[in-house]
């Protein structure tokens, strides 16, 4: 009987990590542009995780990079989890950013990321599709397609 218990608990805590552990992360995907699928159908279905705590100084090596489209993204974790997108490598500013911070357990759910006023920050109710989160961004040309560094924390404006 004790073998059966242990073993059904090993299986789930294998077999459905999500469910068993509480995974605080950013999954982002690069959806595709209208105007960029082709005949060969050069669409990126791969996600892309990223862990808290993570710092990401170059995304060149994550699928979908190359390809053309804008990024979405999900981001789970605690109030307080802070993550900062940048439009150049190394988490230098010179092409723009977004600082979000999220103030409830609910994942957040970013289908946009130039929605936001520019040089402020900008707070979001949560509501039945998104938590509640904080936004700071700092605007620059295709921002949304060409994310190129990620750092988890504080980010000073």
């Amino acid at each position: 009987m004790k073998l059966t218990a242990f073993l059904t608990a090993l299986t789930i805590l294998i077999g459905f990590p999500g469910l068993s552990l509480g995974e605080d992360e950013m999954v982002m995907r690069k959806e595709t542009l209208p105007w960029a699928v082709t005949i060969d159908d050069d669409v990126c279905y791969m996600l892309i995780t990223i862990k808290a705590g993570e710092d990401v100084p170059d995304m060149r090596d994550k699928p979908c990079f190359l390809r053309d489209g804008k990024f979405t993204l999900t981001i789970s974790g605690p109030p307080g989890t802070t993550v900062t997108l940048f439009g150049k490598f190394n988490f230098k500013k010179g092409n723009g950013f977004l600082t979000i911070k999220k103030k409830d357990h609910r994942k957040i759910w970013l289908l946009d990321l130039i929605y936001f006023p520019a040089g402020q920050w900008y707070y979001s109710e949560a509501n039945e599709n998104s938590g509640a989160f904080e936004t700071f961004y700092n605007p620059s040309p295709m921002f949304e397609e060409s994310i190129f560094s990620i750092k988890w924390g504080a980010n000073d404006q």
